[in-house]
Formats: C-alpha cells, sequence, structure tokens
C-alpha cells in the first residue's frame, strides 16, 4: 500500500479477507516453471548409432517447451490482468487510458469488482478465456486504432 496506494491484497476489507493474498504465489511458481523450460532443447542431444551421429533433432522438444511457456505466460497474464482490474477499481475517479479502459471493460464484463472473498478460479479460467480466444486483444486493438 505504501508504495501502490492500494490496500492490501486489493480487498477494501483485508483483515477479513484474503483477496488477491495467493494469486501472486502462484503466478510466481509458472514463471518459476518457464525459467526451467527456457533451457535450451540442445542439452539434451544424446549421440547415436554407435558414437557415429551426434545429432538427434530436438526440435519437437523445443517447439513442447515453448508451447508449454506460452501456455503458463497465458496464465500469468490472466492473474496479472485480473489483479490489475481490482487495483483500477481503487483508484477512482482516476481513469486509464484507452487500451487499458478497453481491457478492463471485457474482463469486468465476465469478472465482477471482488468485495468480499468467494472462489476465484471461475473467474481466473473466465480471463483466460478472454485471452485465449482474442477479445481482450480485439477489444485493446479497436480502442487504439487510429481512424485514418
Amino acid at each position: 500500500g505504501h508504495i501502490s496506494e492500494l490496500p492490501p491484497f486489493l480487498m477494501g476489507a483485508s483483515g477479513v479477507n484474503s483477496g488477491f493474498m495467493i494469486p501472486p504465489y502462484a503466478a510466481a511458481a509458472i514463471a518459476g516453471d518457464n525459467r526451467s523450460l527456457a533451457a535450451p532443447a540442445s542439452v539434451h542431444t544424446v549421440t547415436t548409432c554407435a558414437s557415429q551421429e551426434d545429432h538427434v533433432s530436438m526440435g519437437v522438444s523445443a517447439a513442447m517447451q515453448a508451447r508449454a511457456a506460452a501456455d503458463n505466460l497465458a496464465d500469468i497474464l490472466t492473474i496479472e490482468l485480473i489483479c490489475a482490474a481490482q487495483g483500477l477499481d481503487f483508484h477512482r475517479p482516476l481513469r486509464p487510458g484507452k487500451g487499458t479502459g478497453a481491457a478492463y471493460d471485457a474482463i469486468r464484463q465476465v469478472v465482477p469488482s471482488r468485495h468480499s472473498d468467494r472462489a476465484m478460479y471461475p473467474e481466473l479460467q473466465a480471463v483466460r478465456d478472454l485471452i485465449d480466444n482474442g477479445t481482450i486483444a480485439g477489444a485493446v486493438d479497436r480502442a487504439l486504432a487510429v481512424n485514418i
């Protein structure tokens, strides 16, 4: 709060509610997984054919690592976006910029502001769906489009 001027755990009654305390832990764990996925797949190459060949394509492994990292990133963005939307609620009457406001509006169409604890996974999934189906990106693109 002393840095962001936001209440602890993004809850007005944070002493009674845990609010958004846990999602950043999940995001940090997922980011840790991405750090392990960042190791080059080539380190797993082994010699074959009685040591005559030392090249075994690790392209499939690299692609699977990249796909897992991208999927993890979408989960991290989900957490960041739902927390950011909640934070914006506490900074009213200030208004976000066009792109941020478009993302906020898209999120608030599927996830209401949180005033007390409730199950978070349905809301996280709803925001993840907005990322996966391009709703947030499309809303931001439209908000930032320059009509010439």
